[in-house]
């Protein structure tokens, strides 16, 4: 079954790289890899790319 894209508003960026701070519509992103700005159209559009990260949990053995 294909997937689709979460579409959501896209308000506003603020990147400070001085400051370390990404905001994404004034909430903080975290966990991103990749982000596409484009402006087509008289349209600004933002993708980004998220990590997961999925881990085995070691028991130890006694």
């Amino acid at each position: 079954m294909p997937e689709t894209v979460e579409r959501k508003p896209f308000k506003s960026i603020h990147i400070n790289i001085d400051k370390g701070i990404c905001l994404l519509n004034g909430e903080a992103l975290s966990m991103v890899s990749r982000c596409c700005l484009e402006f087509n159209n008289g349209k600004w559009s933002l993708l980004i790319t998220r990590d997961e990260l999925y881990s085995q949990e070691v028991s130890e053995k006694n």
